[in-house]
């Protein structure tokens, strides 16, 4: 089994080595195809991907945004298995076995997510009460929950590339959730399983988009629920973005 994995970048040289290390070093019963596609970064983030040049596909152009560059990375991509992970985000070790474990298991299945931890810039895990309810409430896969809540760690989602084939892309319409979006597209086609082991590390820091413009994620959230769902789903997510949005103010 072949795994496609897609990293857009843009000046990233302060977390790109840990991501590139984080995928590089999985190891197990499959054929790695990594593709990195930077978007002309003017930091040392294309002096650190030369180091690399030997061991993954790395693009280097203007894009117009990250899921621009997503979407480019896909087409290229020749994996049985797809997934991107952002250049500030790590997988854990064995991760990668896992997910060819679980699609073995699961042969009906055509994506699934796992457990995602939150840290700092530091690799320190953070917002531990944050990750145990989004365990407790993802245990077992849900639209109607999903609907009302995005339990899914997008650093932690893995899909079949017929699947993501079927889905054309990542939409353009949202610049902050667009991966919540993707849910709902590829829900049409196939439920997902749930992977019950810890995958991957969000990193949460000063500069990063969840950090800095978690507001504007919240409505576009509610914009999401409310295209798929109903006005029950839309009024429960509405409930609690304001509560995660007064607790992320005093975080």
């Amino acid at each position: 089994m072949k795994i496609s994995i897609i990293t857009a970048v843009y000046n990233g040289e302060k977390y790109i080595r840990d991501t590139i290390e984080s995928i590089l070093s999985q190891k197990g019963d499959f054929e790695l195809e990594y593709i990195i596609r930077d978007g002309c970064s003017t930091d040392r983030t294309l002096e650190i991907l030369e180091e690399y040049k030997d061991r993954c596909i790395i693009i280097s152009q203007k894009d117009g945004s990250p899921m621009e560059a997503i979407n480019a990375g896909m087409d290229m991509a020749t994996g049985d298995i797809g997934a991107w992970l952002n250049a500030d985000d790590i997988y854990l070790p064995g991760t990668l076995q896992k997910v060819v474990d679980g699609f073995q298991k699961h042969p009906e299945k055509l994506w699934c997510y796992g457990r995602c931890n939150i840290i700092n810039s530091k690799n320190i895990e953070i917002r531990k009460p944050i990750t145990l309810y989004k365990n407790i409430i993802s245990y077992y896969y849900s639209k109607n929950i999903l609907l009302c809540e995005n339990y899914i760690n997008q650093p932690a989602t893995f899909w079949k590339m017929d699947l993501w084939r079927q889905v054309s892309n990542l939409s353009y319409t949202y610049k902050g959730t667009w991966d919540y979006e993707l849910w709902f597209e590829m829900a049409k086609i196939s439920r997902a399983f749930h992977i019950r082991n810890n995958l991957s590390s969000f990193r949460r820091h000063s500069e990063s988009i969840s950090e800095n413009y978690f507001e504007r994620q919240f409505t576009e959230e509610l914009e999401i629920s409310k295209k798929y769902g109903n006005q029950i789903h839309y009024f429960i997510h509405k409930i609690n973005i304001k509560l995660r949005a007064f607790i992320y103010k005093r975080i």
